[in-house]
């Protein structure tokens, strides 16, 4: 009996002390997300908007999903750079902010959050921000609705649409993963999704982000590695 306890303690203590998988290299992050449409690269924002063009929104797709599995990985200026470098190039840019569990792209911009995708969809006035040439912004605004509910009313899907009308570039930023499933309307509209996410992040995670993104049969676009 004392061996047996001596063994299952051991075990046990192995369980414990063994450390979850890492995203060390980009077969690593393959395995864990699937083949994405672009090779995963360190974010140069000019070069990744190019090939965006090229693969993507000048295939008749004008709206693109960012999201990550978890928060703090990055991925709002990711979308706020990358954003940037599509005016810059001279493309009619739409920015939006979907993530009303942590909106930041208002305070990346340096814009109230005031009039923003909450209102639209609540039925109150909106104002789009003029950041810069070829660029607006949707911020998130303030609702006290379920940010799930908000995001399922018909007026979101209503709004991609048009804005897919108007604009050549519409990104939108989605909560993360490990916030809820919020981020799997925008995705699902796409058809596609950028994850933004970094090395050294755990593996299971972003599986359960693949998952998410293949429900809604939305595929990834590309992997941006962020430093943050």
């Amino acid at each position: 009996m004392a061996r047996t306890l001596l063994v299952t303690g051991a075990v046990s203590v192995s369980l414990l002390q063994r450390k979850p998988r890492a995203v060390r290299n980009e077969s690593d992050l393959i395995a864990a997300l699937g083949p994405p449409l672009l090779a995963a690269r360190p974010l140069v924002a000019e070069k990744l908007a190019e090939q965006l063009r090229v693969h993507w929104f000048r295939r008749g797709r004008p709206v693109l999903a960012v999201v990550s599995a978890e928060k703090g990985e990055g991925r709002t200026r990711v979308a706020a750079e990358l954003a940037r470098a599509f005016a810059r190039a001279g493309e009619a840019t739409l920015l939006i902010d979907a993530d009303f569990r942590s909106p930041a792209l208002h305070r990346a911009f340096a814009v109230p959050n005031l009039h923003g995708l909450a209102d639209f969809l609540e039925g109150r006035p909106t104002r789009l921000a003029h950041c810069a040439k070829n660029l607006s912004l949707l911020v998130a605004g303030r609702s006290g609705a379920d940010p799930l509910e908000l995001l399922g009313r018909s007026r979101m899907q209503a709004l991609l649409a048009a804005a897919a009308e108007r604009y050549r570039v519409v990104l939108v930023d989605t909560p993360a993963a490990a916030r809820g499933p919020d981020l799997q309307l925008p995705a699902a509209f796409a058809g596609g999704a950028l994850v933004v996410t970094k090395f050294s992040s755990s593996a299971t995670p972003l599986e359960r982000l693949r998952g998410l993104l293949e429900f809604c049969r939305a595929r990834v676009v590309g992997a941006v590695l962020s430093p943050a």
